[in-house]
């Protein structure tokens, strides 16, 4: 039923954008209407149409009309991010580097842009820790996108984990490290990864026993979301 809404949605969107283009509408209406899109797009996950709506937005800026322009260009740098993982994708690193260096300077004071900055950081320098904490800190609708990353991200770090702290870890460590809401979607998400999961101390509780797990990496290789 969402779909069918989305997807009806979606069409009377573009229906708006269209009318907008033949008409040669380029105003404040403009921008809403593809900002609006923009959102509804990233809420469902439908990054085709997002792109679509963030380029137009892009253009839209540059010629002078107001906007959310700071929220689309921290989104801007994340789907980059995003891309940077995706295996279907080759240009992910040559067009961040372009948005990175298009992006003016007083645009790095904003807390959505710094932001974007900071987890395109934490991604390049391979530090799970840093972006779990700037994950659980996303504002405006930015968390939409590092969702597209999360699973994939959590089973390297997964891999770090066993490979560290030997020969086990409290569950309700490794949960907050992977910015899980509970250690039982923790412990969901390492079973089906393959890892062993055995009961502790009741000050404790749950152990990854990581001796004797061997995280399966397969299981996500046909994620959509690869980083």
């Amino acid at each position: 039923e969402e779909t069918v809404e989305y997807i009806y949605m979606c069409s009377q969107l573009k229906s708006i954008r269209q009318d907008l283009t033949v008409q040669h509408i380029r105003n404040d209406l403009t921008v809403h209407v593809y900002e609006t899109h923009a959102r509804v797009a990233l809420e469902c996950k439908d990054m085709n149409e997002y792109n679509q709506c963030q380029t137009q937005l892009k253009q839209l800026y540059a010629s002078g009309l107001k906007g959310c322009e700071m929220e689309f260009v921290a989104y801007r740098i994340l789907y980059y991010v995003y891309l940077l993982g995706n295996r279907k994708y080759t240009g992910g690193s040559s067009d961040l580097a372009f948005a990175m260096a298009s992006i003016p300077e007083a645009a790095t004071k904003d807390e959505a842009v710094a932001h974007a900055f900071e987890v395109r950081k934490a991604v390049q320098q391979d530090n799970y820790h840093r972006f779990f904490r700037l994950y659980r800190k996303t504002p405006n609708m930015g968390m939409y996108i590092l969702d597209l990353l999360v699973s994939n991200y959590r089973l390297q770090a997964l891999q770090r984990i066993c490979k560290g702290y030997k020969p086990d870890v409290a569950v309700s460590f490794v949960a907050q490290e992977l910015a899980f809401d509970c250690d039982e979607l923790c412990v969901e998400f390492m079973k089906k990864l393959g890892c062993v999961v055995v009961k502790g101390s009741p000050e404790v509780g749950q152990l990854l026993n990581t001796k004797d797990s061997v995280v399966d990496t397969t299981v996500l290789s046909e994620s959509a979301a690869l980083l």
